[in-house]
Formats: structure tokens, C-alpha cells, sequence
């Protein structure tokens, strides 16, 4: 009873590892398979990186550590000059977006105090301005909340 079991298990633990190919057709299209098919090249993706066990030796733990954290030699690199382009063209979007979110609360602002005035025949408790008021706070809210989100990313920006 405890055989088939201790078989289940100990094959669940086995870590799966299968070729990866890249195959580019005629017309340029890129799959990736794991099967072999004919003009394709088979992907060298390194050694599989597995859950880390806990040992007592704290240097074997530090060493495996930095061997998975580690950035591979043939990742491509950024200049520092293409980077401080690509981040002055992102705070510019960005700052574009919050000018236009802190124009559009001004123009959620002035429609919620149009709102407030009641048509007629119409009563404060009743659902039609119950509702027209909670649209125009909702979208009050919408337009407070991008401007936080937008203020965060920014200051991220290097």
C-alpha cells in the first residue's frame, strides 16, 4: 500500500528538464518548440535552476545564492546615456499624464458643484441626484487616485 506512494513521490520530486528549439520560418515567424523539427536550433538555456534546500553551511548557501542571482555576461547592456534618455522621455510622459489627470480632477471638481443643482421636480433624496452625485464623485475619486499613482511613478524616475 505505501509502495505505490513512496513511487508517486519520489517522482513528483524529480525536476523536469526538456530541449528547447528555436525554429524561424520563411516568413520570419519565430517558434519556440520542444521538439526537434528541421531547420530549427536547439537553445542552450544554461543549468535549470531549482529550489534552493536549507543548509547548515551558510557559505554553500551564500555561493548558490549568487551563482542564481547573477546577471549572465551575454545579457545585453544599456549605456548609461540610452538609459538616462529612455528615463527623461518616461518622467516627460509622465508628467504630461499628471498635468492632463490634474486637469481633468479641476474639470471633475467644477462638474461634481454643477451637479449639486437640482433639476426640476427634483428633491435631494431623490435616486436619480443620489446617483448623478455619486457618478461625479466616483469619477473625482478615479482622477485623485491617478494623480497619487502617477505622483509614485515619478518619483521612482531616476
Amino acid at each position: 500500500m505505501k509502495l505505490p506512494f513512496l513511487i508517486l513521490s519520489l517522482c513528483a520530486v524529480v525536476p523536469a528538464h526538456a530541449d528547447i528549439y528555436k525554429h524561424i520560418d520563411a516568413s520570419g515567424q519565430v517558434t519556440y518548440t520542444d521538439r526537434p523539427v528541421k531547420g530549427a536550433k536547439r537553445l542552450d538555456l544554461g543549468p535549470v535552476a531549482t529550489p534552493m534546500v536549507r543548509s547548515g553551511n551558510a557559505a554553500e548557501s551564500a555561493h548558490r545564492k549568487a551563482s542564481v542571482d547573477t546577471t549572465p555576461s551575454s545579457f545585453p547592456r544599456v549605456d548609461a546615456g540610452v538609459q538616462r534618455q529612455r528615463d527623461n522621455v518616461r518622467r516627460n510622459v509622465l508628467e504630461d499624464e499628471l498635468h492632463t489627470e490634474e486637469q481633468a480632477l479641476t474639470d471633475a471638481v467644477t462638474a461634481r458643484k454643477d451637479g449639486e443643482t437640482l433639476r426640476p421636480g427634483e428633491k435631494v433624496s431623490s435616486p436619480a441626484y443620489i446617483a448623478r452625485l455619486d457618478k461625479l464623485d466616483s469619477n473625482i475619486k478615479l482622477h485623485r487616485d491617478n494623480i497619487n499613482a502617477l505622483r509614485k511613478e515619478l518619483s521612482s524616475v531616476k
